[in-house]
């Protein structure tokens, strides 16, 4: 569930934050811009100004990838939809993309994914030498 959006990039811009195209708030020009969610389902759009501004993006303080957040840019405002299991799909499309990645490299045994993709492995042998050089 996400419940805060940031936006920040190194030229000053002003936007128009939008759940479900009701227009919730405005914010003048500035580096950063922050929004409180108010709906956890809805489509959200930001239109920007100046256009073609491509700011970083924050999703709770976390910083997200475009693709893997299905955020759509248009020369004029940032869109996607956000669900009530926004991170868990997220997650899931990082690990998509990891997988896709490996299959295009010629790295998908079955037997090499999890190891390099990191899921359903807890790596034992390297958290004791950890625990061993902690102590």
């Amino acid at each position: 569930m996400v419940k805060h959006i940031e936006l920040s990039h190194t030229e000053k811009f002003s936007c128009e934050y939008f759940e479900d195209e009701i227009l919730v708030e405005k914010s003048k020009s500035s580096f950063t811009h922050s929004f409180n969610v108010k709906n956890n389902s809805c489509k959200v759009q930001i239109k920007i100004n100046p256009w073609k501004i491509k700011p970083l993006v924050r999703f709770d303080g976390h910083l997200v990838n475009y693709g893997l957040a299905k955020i759509t840019p248009w020369d004029h405002m940032l869109e996607f939809r956000l669900h009530e299991d926004h991170v868990q799909r997220y997650f899931e499309s990082i690990i998509d993309a990891k997988k896709k990645y490996l299959s295009r490299t010629g790295q998908n045994i079955p037997e090499n994914m999890e190891s390099y993709v990191g899921v359903n492995n807890s790596y034992k042998e390297i958290v004791q030498k950890i625990k061993a050089l902690i102590k």
